[in-house]
């Protein structure tokens, strides 16, 4: 709470130049205020939400943490001698929960605008344990989950969302959109990508026992593609001025242009060029540099045409 009253009034908002604390509201309780108080502040950052939301304004709510909110319920059940639940949490947790979710919405508001509120609900369970009530029910009501992950923070690999313990039960509803809004084979390229990230990471644990001499060439190539997915796809800078947002047309340029270096690639290998000279091709730095570049589409346009030239004059 200390660095987002600290670096919020720095940034500037984008939409309007301003200051972005000028559209930001924070309900701060501590664990040292009454259990009354922490329990209402989840409601009262609700309430002011759905305030603006019919106003015409678009709200994200983000409620860290729910697991103490949880906590704070508990502990007045258990003043008030009510019986417990599983670990002692109060029976109708789970329909607390769901109320608080099911309040974020799409709608029009009276004034005749459009307004909706979007959640996003920290957990964090005593001792990481995943399989407790809170985070279980969160699960259960959001069908969406973001893992965050302390070794890709370690790694300085921002966003550190986990890419293979985060899920969306909303995949299949979404798709025919990605295919008429995007690309046609946008959710293929995705399936594609997060196939070849399962991959690496079963490889990794061969990698750590012999290291990575001992896999096949076509391992290898998996492993080069891996990390493109990693660093040029999915790590991102929220402070750089170019690399802080990214429309979803670039994305699909961007997988798009893995894909074809993976194909590429394979074709290379196939022909008996070793795997350096496929890995070390100035393109991939070109590559790795271009999402930070003023003229970013432009420069993903003439990645795309060298990469067909250096891969071209690949001998074996």
């Amino acid at each position: 709470m200390t660095e987002v009253l600290t670096e919020f009034p720095e940034l500037k908002d984008p939409k309007t130049g301003e200051s972005l604390m000028k559209r930001t509201i924070l309900i701060a309780n501590t664990s040292n205020m009454p259990v009354a108080a922490r329990e209402a502040s989840v409601y009262t950052g609700m309430t002011l939400a759905e305030y603006f939301r019919d106003m015409g304004y678009n709200v994200a709510l983000m409620a860290d943490s729910t697991s103490r909110w949880a906590e704070a319920m508990r502990e007045i059940s258990s003043r008030l001698e009510e019986m417990p639940g599983e670990e002692g949490y109060p029976a109708y947790l789970s329909g607390r929960l769901s109320e608080f979710y099911e309040r974020a919405c799409l709608g029009k508001a009276l004034c005749g605008k459009d307004g909706s509120i979007s959640v996003i609900g920290a957990v964090s369970p005593p001792g990481g344990d995943l399989s407790e009530p809170v985070t279980q029910n969160t699960l259960r009501i959001v069908r969406v989950f973001w893992a965050l992950d302390t070794k890709l923070r370690e790694r300085r690999h921002f966003p550190t969302i986990n890419w293979l313990t985060s899920y969306t039960m909303y995949d299949k509803q979404l798709s025919e959109w990605f295919k008429k809004n995007v690309g046609e084979d946008f959710p293929d390229l995705k399936s594609w990508a997060m196939g070849i990230l399962q991959k690496e990471s079963e490889l990794q644990e061969i990698v750590q026992m012999v290291g990575s001499d001992s896999l096949p060439d076509e391992q290898k190539i998996t492993l080069e593609v891996a990390k493109m997915i990693r660093e040029i796809y999915l790590q991102q800078n929220a402070y750089h001025s170019v690399d802080c947002y990214c429309p979803l047309g670039r994305q699909y340029t961007m997988l798009k242009l893995i894909k074809k270096y993976s194909d590429l690639a394979d074709k290379a290998l196939k022909t008996g060029v070793s795997v350096d000279k496929i890995a070390y091709l100035p393109v991939r730095q070109r590559f790795q540099q271009a999402k930070y570049e003023d003229e970013v589409d432009a420069e993903l346009a003439a990645v795309s045409k060298d990469m067909d030239e250096q891969f071209s004059k690949l001998e074996a």
